[in-house]
């Protein structure tokens, strides 16, 4: 389930940053609806990026938190 999600994920942001790039070549104004897409993923990105570090950083200082079934941590 997570490789569909991290395949539409990536088909996603490749046509945003294509459709941009098309549209910053050619001089016109990007859509609405691509920009809000592009602003959607990059949240995604961020807020997913600052959770994993933390359970990273935590992981990391020793903290035993419950982990989702199958996961395993090297540093256990």
């Amino acid at each position: 389930m997570a490789e569909f999600f991290i395949s539409i994920y990536a088909m996603l942001a490749m046509f945003v940053l294509l459709a941009m790039q098309r549209n910053d070549r050619e001089q016109r104004p990007n859509p609405q609806m691509v920009t809000l897409v592009g602003w959607g993923l990059f949240s995604l990105s961020s807020t997913l990026a600052i959770l994993l570090g933390a359970v990273g950083l935590a992981l990391a200082l020793g903290l035993h938190m419950p982990l989702p079934a199958g996961f395993e941590s090297p540093l256990l």
